[in-house]
């Protein structure tokens, strides 16, 4: 009997972590509670980047990504089925590869004559520092 209640108490717990839910405005103290400790943390400016492993890094070609402005998360990409970001992410949606194949390649832009160059590209580089004086011999 207590085997069945504690299996019970298990089952019942795993649809609850078995994504963790990241919203727009969390900061980051909260994401780290909810995913862990990032793989990666990559600060430029006020914008913070954390990578965690998803275990599709080879296969999807890039790791989960939580991105924060200031502190407070603004955008997520994840690929694990584990995480879920409940804002509006700017990552289009993950495609299987056999779909990948399945799709036709978009034509390239036009590109203007003028901006293709047929033979080699010189470059000439003029000093705007004076001529030093010859030394004396």
């Amino acid at each position: 009997m207590r085997t069945v209640i504690i299996l019970s108490f298990f089952a019942a717990a795993l649809p609850m972590q078995a994504q963790a839910v990241i919203d727009p405005g969390m900061p980051k103290a909260q994401v780290v509670a909810h995913l862990g400790a990032p793989a990666i943390e990559r600060t430029t400016g006020d914008a913070t980047y954390l990578f965690y492993t998803n275990g599709c890094e080879r296969t999807c070609g890039m790791s989960d990504v939580v991105v924060l402005d200031k502190g407070a998360v603004v955008d997520a990409v994840f690929r694990s089925a584990k995480r879920h970001f409940s804002g509006a992410s700017s990552s289009p949606r993950m495609i299987p590869a056999a779909e990948a194949r399945k799709a036709k390649a978009t034509k390239p832009a036009a590109v203007p004559e003028s901006a293709v160059h047929d033979g080699p590209i010189t470059i000439q580089i003029k000093s705007t520092r004076p001529a030093k004086p010859p030394r004396d011999q």
